[in-house]
C-alpha cells in the first residue's frame, strides 16, 4: 500500500499525544495513524519526550503554542525514532485489516465498516456524491462518510470552521492537491473548496465538520 503523503499538522498530532485534542478529531488522527508509520512514530516521540507535561501546561494562547511547537521540533531533530513497538496502541499494528475502515474507527462505527455503495444507506447530494445515511457527533464536531463517483465534483463551498477529510478508498482532487487512501485533507474557515472524486473507483472519505457550510455560484457568491 503506498503511504500517505498529506498528514495531520503539527497542531493536531500535538493535541493528539497530549490528549488535548477534541474527541472527533483525535478519531481521524488515530485512524490516519493505522495508515502512516511517519505519524506513528512522530506522536510516540511526542509522547515519550513530553509525558505528563502536557497536562501540567497552563492554558497557552496561540502565539504561545506556536512557540512552543517550534521548541517541540527542535527536540524530535534530534531525538531517536522510536520502535513501532512504541507506537500509539490505538494504532496496534499499524495495519488496516484490508477493509473500508481501519482501527480504530472500525471499532467506533460499526454501521461505517464496509459500507457499500449500492445498498440505500446513502444520501445523494448532488450528482454522483453522497453522505452517508448515518451521522454522529462528538464534542461538537459531525461526522459522516463523504462518497464522490470518479470525476463527480462536489458543490462549491466555504468553510465556516475546520472540515477534515481522511481517504478511506479511491482518491479526490481539488486546488490544494491530490489525495489517495490514508491522506488527510484540514481546511479552515473562510476556505473556499471545489473537490472532485479522482479515481475509477468511489472515492470514500471519512468527513468530519465543526461548522456550518456556505454553498457558491460559479462566481464564487454565497447562494
Amino acid at each position: 500500500m503506498t503511504l500517505p503523503i498529506h498528514h495531520p499538522d503539527d497542531r493536531l498530532l500535538f493535541g493528539y499525544a497530549s490528549g488535548q485534542e477534541r474527541a472527533g478529531k483525535s478519531l481521524l488522527v488515530a485512524t490516519h495513524l493505522a495508515y502512516c508509520p511517519d505519524c506513528r512514530r512522530r506522536v510516540a516521540s511526542l509522547e515519550g519526550l513530553c509525558g505528563n507535561w502536557f497536562e501540567e501546561l497552563p492554558c497557552a494562547d496561540h502565539d504561545e503554542l506556536d512557540v512552543l511547537l517550534d521548541r517541540m521540533d527542535g527536540l524530535l531533530t534530534g531525538a531517536p525514532i522510536p520502535t513501532e513497538a512504541a507506537a500509539p496502541k490505538q494504532a496496534a499494528a499499524g495495519a488496516t485489516g484490508g477493509g473500508l475502515v481501519p482501527e480504530p474507527l472500525r471499532g467506533w462505527l460499526p454501521e461505517a465498516i464496509d459500507t457499500p455503495t449500492d445498498d440505500g444507506r446513502w444520501r445523494e447530494i448532488a450528482k454522483g456524491v453522497w453522505l452517508s445515511g448515518w451521522e454522529r457527533t462528538l464534542s461538537g464536531t459531525t461526522i459522516r462518510l463523504l462518497r464522490m463517483a470518479s470525476g463527480a465534483p462536489v458543490p462549491a463551498h466555504r468553510h465556516t470552521a475546520d472540515e477534515l477529510l481522511l481517504v478511506l478508498r479511491g482518491a479526490f482532487g481539488d486546488e490544494y492537491g491530490s489525495y489517495s487512501v490514508g491522506d488527510v485533507a484540514h481546511y479552515v474557515a473562510a476556505t473556499d473548496h471545489h473537490a472532485h472524486g479522482a479515481s475509477e473507483e468511489d472515492c470514500i472519505c471519512l468527513f468530519l465538520l465543526d461548522g456550518d457550510l456556505i454553498f457558491l455560484d460559479e462566481d464564487g457568491n454565497p447562494l
